[in-house]
């Protein structure tokens, strides 16, 4: 089951969408990601190219040669699937705080964008990141049709978040595992791990030359956690650790201020290396964050 939120108004909205992807790929069967390539196995002309040694000298443009004394190429627009990897983090951490239903919403994401992307006529692969030794076990098969959206929708039903997330060694073994079938990756998580920690996984993904998207995904209680409360013990979900400490009105600014510097880094980070960033916090309408922000930044068209 695919859940109330979507219905089949909500999942038309979804096939006019498409994945965004600023990157080139061959791809292994027709889609709707617009590729340029210098075959000419396309009648629709894209740009010119300059021209290097070993390209094909009939898509050379004589006519401009002889006028810019140039070698140039002409390229053209060619449909190819994408390979579109969908990481989901299932920490620990993705189940509190409780009320947010965090992990709730990011399972809701990954079925949105697998039926955008399955929509598009490409390959989906849908991954929870855990523990680096289940990586075969916990990720789907690359799917090409729509009605694999059940599939994927099962799949997720059955995953239950627990422990933490070797983030650095499950990127590399994932990246040594899909063999080179590279494409957009969306990395969903609440990135609660340090700065080092994302900055080396996502680099990875980089030096790949994936093209990563990433949300990061917060709930209204987690960026406001105190309440009224005045002294109390907090527990790492992950390790168990247990401090406790005063919710004094200083205390509570400083959480907000390092919570805030940390996602700026994340968002600083991606903006750098031209990595598609957002923010989805679980009180704003699911809807609203597919049809709308996802859009305005460039993530889906």
């Amino acid at each position: 089951m695919l859940g109330e939120i979507f219905d089949a108004k909500f999942l038309k909205k979804l096939e006019s969408l498409c994945i965004e992807c600023k990157k080139t790929y061959s791809g292994v069967r027709k889609g709707n990601y617009e590729a340029v390539n210098k075959r000419g196995t396309s009648i629709e002309f894209a740009d010119y190219q300059e021209y290097v040694p070993g390209d094909d000298f009939r898509y050379i443009d004589w006519n401009i040669y002889g006028r810019l004394d140039k070698l140039l190429v002409k390229t053209f627009k060619e449909e190819e699937e994408l390979s579109v990897h969908i990481l989901l983090d299932s920490s620990r951490s993705m189940l509190f705080p409780g009320e947010d239903k965090k992990f709730d919403y990011a399972k809701n994401l990954v079925i949105a964008l697998s039926y955008i992307a399955l929509s598009g006529k490409n390959s989906v692969r849908v991954a929870t990141m855990s523990d680096t030794d289940k990586i075969s076990k916990d990720r789907t098969p690359f799917f090409q049709q729509k009605e694999n959206i059940f599939t994927i929708a099962g799949f997720l039903q059955k995953v239950t978040p627990e422990g933490g997330i070797d983030f650095v060694n499950y990127i590399s073994k994932y990246i040594f595992e899909v063999k080179g079938r590279r494409g957009t990756v969306v990395v969903i998580s609440d990135f609660m791990m340090k700065p080092e920690i994302y900055t080396k996984g996502l680099n990875f993904l980089r030096f790949k030359n994936f093209d990563i998207k990433v949300i990061q995904i917060l709930g209204a209680n987690e960026l406001d956690p105190f309440g009224k409360t005045r002294r109390g013990q907090i527990v790492d979900v992950e390790t168990n650790e247990k401090m406790t400490i005063d919710f004094s009105e200083a205390n509570r600014k400083r959480y907000k201020a390092s919570l805030e510097e940390h996602n700026q880094r994340l968002r600083r980070f991606c903006t750098v290396n031209r990595i598609v960033y957002s923010l989805a916090k679980t009180n704003v309408k699911f809807e609203d964050f597919i049809l709308r922000e996802l859009p305005k930044i460039g993530f889906v068209r």
